[in-house]
């Protein structure tokens, strides 16, 4: 046979394809296994792990604003339930300025929401028109604050409007100095939500821990009470925000400390933000 030959009978013969190939599959396979198993491990190692004291929401300089965040609200009425909206629009003031201030000691220039809307039904606020049963909304894109003023076509009792409203505007401070940031490299999965919604709770005890600290004390008394809601609507709402009995630990945290470290639920073990 005449030309170039594959082997010589004279040489070992060379591998086949398979042979040649298959180590190669083998330590990439092993390589994949080690991956999944250790997946968790990897995570917390760089800094991506729900709860990793490493990860970039963990360490976020919004947390170096030691001093609390809360003061007292000048102007708001005795009888905040004689008129709710200009209860709620006293109040809007006093948490720009309170954010204002704490995002300063931070290193961060404070931007007030483009908006801070009173609405009377869902259709009227600027986003969430098709989600169920909210009290307030956050619409991230657009940076507008709504809060549902009325249920069923009856006035809302002020004081939990005035917590909803300062728990959206938390999200708004999420927001703005980039821990609501989807891009970064945390997964965003109901775990994450649970923790931007926890956070979101602490830091609105933290403003209003001495604007009115025992209506503040009843309503996270009463935070793990059943849902309105449907049970599947409830559970939805469990896994998306936290239990009543998370919200309530983190609100406490929040008035104890009134620091915005103190409601640092990015570094928080799984059972804390469930």
């Amino acid at each position: 046979m005449s030309g170039p030959r594959d082997w010589s009978p004279h040489e070992p013969r060379r591998p086949g394809v398979v042979r040649r190939t298959l180590p190669i599959v083998l330590a990439v396979a092993v390589v994949v296994a080690g991956l999944i198993h250790f997946r968790d491990d990897l995570r917390e190692l760089i800094g991506t792990a729900p709860g990793s004291g490493r990860s970039a929401l963990a360490t976020h300089s919004l947390y170096e604003a030691a001093t609390p965040v809360g003061r007292r609200c000048a102007g708001l009425p005795k009888d905040l339930d004689a008129d709710g909206e200009a209860t709620l629009r006293t109040l809007a003031g006093c948490l720009d300025r309170m954010w204002s201030a704490a995002l300063e000691r931070a290193g961060f220039d404070y931007e007030p929401p483009a908006e801070t809307r009173l609405v009377g039904t869902p259709e009227e606020a600027a986003c969430g028109i098709d989600d169920f049963d909210w009290s307030g909304i956050y619409c991230s894109g657009d940076r507008v604050v709504n809060v549902l003023v009325e249920r069923g076509g009856e006035e809302r009792e002020t004081f939990p409007m005035m917590f909803t409203l300062a728990h959206e505007y938390a999200h708004h401070v999420q927001q703005i100095t980039g821990i609501a940031d989807q891009s970064g490299p945390e997964v965003f999965d109901e775990a994450w939500s649970r923790r931007l919604e926890l956070q979101a709770d602490c830091l609105a005890a933290a403003t209003l821990r001495d604007v009115h600290p025992y209506l503040l004390n009843d309503l996270r008394r009463s935070a793990a009470a059943q849902s309105s809601a449907t049970q599947e609507q409830a559970e939805v709402y469990r896994d998306s925000h936290g239990s009543g009995a998370s919200s309530a630990r983190w609100m406490l945290r929040g008035q104890k400390e009134g620091t915005v470290a103190s409601c640092n639920t990015w570094k928080a073990p799984a059972e804390e933000v469930s």
